[in-house]
């Protein structure tokens, strides 16, 4: 599996314009291989885990989303891991 490219496309993901086309564009970044894309789908999963985004202050939720991340995904930098909190946070708004 190819880490680096997972988290290669999600930092250089700067379309904020189009905050809910995030999990489009770095799949289509990343290669055709079954297992980059469903580490993908995991992060993706559990950054938008419902769990996270239950409290009224946003950065609270973030802070929740963020913190998540960092234990189930300990390997993930932390510009990539704050790529997936923003973009989440764009669903939850």
């Amino acid at each position: 599996m190819a880490k680096s490219d997972l988290v290669r496309a999600a930092i250089a993901f700067q379309e904020w314009g189009k905050p809910w086309s995030f999990d489009s564009v770095v799949l289509n970044q990343l290669s055709d291989d079954s297992d980059d894309r469903a580490i993908f789908m995991q992060i993706w999963a559990e950054a938008c885990r419902s769990d996270n985004w239950q409290q009224a202050d946003i950065s609270r939720c973030c802070d929740a989303c963020d913190s998540r991340l960092k234990c189930e995904f300990s390997w993930l930098p932390e510009e990539a891991g704050a790529q997936f909190v923003r973009a989440a946070s764009f669903q939850w708004k």
